[in-house]
């Protein structure tokens, strides 16, 4: 195998350490996280809720690592920013995956192509819970942020969390959290 071809992969994954989450750049937090500070935290929850909940964390954690990488080329892009169609941006993300997966052996190509689009199109209970993760952790950064930098802009940041949360088991956790001193 030629080692120089997953430096590509590599470089698309590294580069989300420099990319910030924009919705937290428009509600003003200076120094926000990074997709990839994102994505490590939405890793560690599929890890934990995965086993608890008997599924495959290991698929759930792979999923979590590559959920966003399209973001490597495409930037994260807010529902704000967006002004193109769902179908639309669906045929960026694609695009993006497919370069970023191009230099991969094929088998790897494969599989991390099919859990991207098991993600995606929520097939599997893996996948649905990992969306419902990906919200739940951005419910829980707002929270930090809220308490840390005294930061009121960020209740819309929230909401797709209480929308999307559907589990009971992530409701109780996001409503403790709420409650709690989360982070001071």
């Amino acid at each position: 195998m030629e080692m120089s071809s997953l430096l590509s992969f590599v470089k698309a994954a590294e580069s989300l350490k420099m990319i910030r989450r924009m919705g937290w750049v428009e509600a003003g937090i200076q120094r926000p996280e990074s997709v990839a500070d994102h994505s490590f935290a939405c890793a560690v929850l599929a890890m934990i809720l995965g086993d608890l909940k008997g599924l495959n964390a290991d698929r759930m954690i792979r999923m979590a690592l590559l959920h966003d990488l399209h973001e490597s080329l495409t930037g994260d892009i807010t529902p704000r920013q967006r002004r193109d169609t769902e179908r639309r941006k669906k045929l960026l993300e694609d695009k993006a995956q497919e370069r970023i997966l191009s230099e991969l052996p094929t088998p790897l190509k494969r599989k991390y192509g099919r859990l991207i689009s098991d993600y995606r199109n929520q097939n599997s209970r893996e996948a649905k819970l990992m969306r419902e993760l990906d919200k739940l952790e951005m419910a829980l950064q707002a929270l930090q942020y809220q308490r840390s930098h005294s930061a009121t802009k960020l209740s819309r940041l929230l909401r797709p969390a209480t929308i999307t949360v559907k589990d009971r088991d992530l409701r109780h956790l996001l409503s403790t959290a709420k409650r709690s001193t989360y982070i001071k």
